[in-house]
């Protein structure tokens, strides 16, 4: 199994510190710089190695002989069954020959894995469809993880690609992985099915059908926390998720974007339960699917929402742990995730989104 996932926490951001972690991913994988095809390596960093990834990048190909170095900085990252973002943080993942994707149709039982980080959401509408109807069940047919990798404030994150900073609009690398598995959960609770918009006003969502606002679309008396409710908007150019700002007394929403008459809208909440309900949905497929056995290797890519740097009494990535207890991990924390199905996006970008494939060491 000639692949390694190594992340470490610095007290400062310093180049020679990364330097001894890069070679102690190399050794754990049972690799020879020399001798050995190290067909991957994935760099991820937290925003404070900004400055350092272009050197980390070169850092990498010279340490490891292989070109096809990936990465950047995220807002967060996970590894060895934590969530780090508060400290300078390097995760560095070492893959061997068996990771190459062939020029030709993958062996029997494995797939190629597209991993893909983008600035904006923007590019996914200029290099990509949108497909018609999200899916309605968790295990998803996808061959690609992606994340929006800007930070607050939309501040730029520098990414990898090829082992130099990446200038392009999409920054991606593949792994030929064995027996994937493609699990999507909104973390959401939708309080109730679509309905037509009969009556808005600006920011006020007044009537839902024949009813006021806050009757026909079930809500609730006061905000749920952590996050509080989001109206969910079907229109002609996809979907939109505008946060509830106020309930008032006479059955009128208050929204942080304007509404039209016609348009479809329910309303959802998240809470950290939300993960529990989905997982238990999640197991009896993967039991299936990798046959009673705990799946070997699992990327995950979430949106910011899904993450402890935002919810301190969030329970999501804990609880995906908990129940994956023998699987090695490598989590991608930024704005929002997506999937996509070649050239279409299944799962359109959002924040609280979590995106993850579960898969085995390649047999070739």
């Amino acid at each position: 199994m000639s692949h390694a996932i190594c992340v470490q926490v610095f007290a400062e951001p310093r180049f020679e510190d990364a330097s001894t972690l890069i070679e102690s991913a190399v050794e754990k994988a049972g690799l020879r710089r020399h001798s050995d095809y190290i067909s991957r390596v994935i760099l991820l960093c937290t925003p404070h190695f900004a400055p350092l990834l272009q050197d980390l990048a070169q850092l990498c190909v010279s340490k490891t002989n292989c070109m096809n170095v990936w990465g950047g900085c995220v807002s967060g990252l996970l590894g060895q069954g934590q969530v780090f973002s508060n400290e300078p943080t390097v995760l560095i993942a070492v893959f061997g020959e068996e990771y190459e994707t062939p020029q030709d149709k993958p062996p029997a039982g494995h797939s190629a894995l597209n991993l893909c980080m983008v600035e904006h959401e923007q590019v996914l509408a200029d290099h990509w469809t949108l497909a018609d109807c999200e899916p309605n069940s968790s295990v998803v047919q996808a061959d690609t993880l992606g994340l929006l990798s800007y930070g607050a404030n939309y501040a730029k994150m520098p990414r990898v690609e090829h082992g130099r900073l990446s200038g392009e609009a999409i920054c991606s690398t593949q792994l030929l992985v064995q027996n994937p598995l493609v699990l999507n959960s909104e973390g959401l609770t939708f309080l109730g099915p679509y309905q037509t918009v009969t009556e808005s006003n600006g920011l006020f969502l007044i009537r839902v059908g024949n009813e006021k606002a806050a009757a026909a679309l079930q809500c609730p008396s006061e905000q749920p926390r952590p996050v509080g409710m989001r109206l969910q908007v079907v229109h002609d150019k996809g979907e939109s998720w505008i946060p509830v700002m106020e309930i008032h007394a006479d059955g009128t929403l208050g929204l942080a974007a304007p509404v039209l008459k016609g348009q479809k809208v329910r309303l959802a909440h998240r809470t950290p339960k939300a993960i529990d309900r989905e997982i238990h949905e999640w197991m009896p497929a993967v039991g299936a699917h990798f046959n009673g056995k705990a799946p070997q290797v699992g990327v995950l890519f979430a949106g910011f929402e899904r993450s402890q740097m935002c919810h301190a009494d969030d329970n999501d990535i804990a609880t995906v742990l908990a129940n994956f207890p023998n699987t090695e991990w490598i989590g991608v924390f930024g704005q929002a995730a997506w999937l996509n199905q070649g050239g279409t996006v299944v799962t359109p970008p959002r924040n609280n989104r979590l995106s993850l494939c579960l898969f085995d060491t390649p047999q070739v």
